[in-house]
């Protein structure tokens, strides 16, 4: 199996595993009033995981790594928190679908983004495959079933944008330094809620249940996001957001079967919508060109 293959292997198994965050997340008690400390706890969990992989695979080099920064790292951080907020009070105020959907144009954010900022070339695959995904969101957002707040679409679209330019940042840096990025969006994001929480005089307390669920979150954000950073050398900004919308689709069975208790069911455009997006998915999976893949990691 060719390195390239290998890449969308393991970008595709976190689209899985962060498949699974949205039925963390509906299964809280009180969702909206627990925001805050929800997500103070999922980002110290997520620096905690990057931390305990990087302490293996950095050793010695581990502090030295982590105290060199530049603004790639800190604007990366910033673009990641922005993702892990936006998400979480997205999907607390609208359904799971509707963050999803919003997240299903990650793919178009980012190969913008980077064609804007690194001059990275949309392959024409990916651009049919992003076409095929488009489609397929279009014919999601029919479905009359698909309702929410607008301030729970407009987060989504937030999370997005954030995961999005992350993704350009995660592009611009080595195999090592990278990483780094994903222990300061977890540390941004555990500072920032703190101190809106303290601004806002508001409550630390958060359910045992919730305590439970924001750390599962984060173990499934962070393993997620060692496997999607290290499918990112290999992978164009496109392809890799593309490949993880596998996150859409489960998120949407996960909170539909009826055993995981949140039983938000999905309508047939939504069904049909992401089958198309499945389609996307192979077809941007299939038969890399890996000769202009070698040219463009170069």
């Amino acid at each position: 199996m060719s390195d390239h293959s290998k890449a969308a292997i393991l970008v595709i198994i976190s689209g899985l595993i962060w498949s699974f965050g949205a039925v963390v997340v509906k299964s809280m008690v009180d969702p909206q009033l627990y925001q805050l400390p929800y997500l103070i706890i999922r980002g110290v969990t997520v620096a905690l995981i990057i931390c305990i992989f990087l302490l293996v695979k950095d050793k010695g080099n581990f502090l030295k790594n982590f105290f060199t920064f530049d603004k790639i790292t800190i604007y990366g951080g910033l673009l990641l928190m922005c993702t892990m907020i936006g998400f979480i009070y997205s999907i607390t105020n609208t359904t799971a679908a509707v963050t999803l959907l919003m997240l299903a144009l990650m793919p178009f954010l980012a190969s913008i983004i980077a064609f804007v900022v690194i001059k990275e070339k949309i392959s024409k695959k990916n651009f049919i495959a992003m076409i095929f995904a488009l489609i397929g969101v279009i014919i999601m957002m029919l479905q009359g079933k698909i309702s929410g707040s607008l301030f729970g679409l407009l987060t989504g679209l937030v999370a997005s944008l954030g995961f999005a330019g992350f993704t350009v940042m995660l592009r611009s840096k080595n195999d090592i330094k990278k990483f780094y990025i994903l222990i300061y969006a977890g540390i941004f994001c555990a500072i920032f809620s703190l101190s809106i929480l303290l601004i806002s005089d508001g409550s630390i307390y958060i359910p045992l249940k919730n305590i439970f669920l924001s750390i599962v979150h984060g173990c499934l954000v962070g393993s997620g996001l060692i496997l999607y950073s290290l499918g990112s050398k290999k992978l164009l900004s496109g392809e890799l957001t593309m490949l993880s919308l596998l996150e859409v689709i489960g998120g949407i069975i996960w909170t539909w079967v009826p055993f995981l208790g949140v039983n938000e069911t999905p309508g047939s455009y939504t069904l049909l919508g992401g089958f198309i997006i499945c389609l996307s998915i192979t077809i941007n999976s299939v038969n890399f060109d890996k000769d202009r893949l070698i040219k463009q990691v170069r």
